[in-house]
């Protein structure tokens, strides 16, 4: 529900400011998982030799 109230925030009470702040964060938050993904997937994938 971040998104949403992001989205409230920023179009609903007109703090774009707020709104962008929060974005950013929830653009790192994403890009720590996604690294985290890439980084452990090495250990899910077996390839046969």
């Amino acid at each position: 529900f971040y998104t949403l109230y992001l989205y409230t925030q920023g179009f609903g009470q007109m703090k774009m400011g707020y709104a962008a702040a929060m974005a950013w964060i929830l653009v790192v938050i994403v890009a720590v998982f996604t690294l985290l993904n890439f980084a452990l997937s090495k250990y899910w994938v077996h390839y046969d030799d």
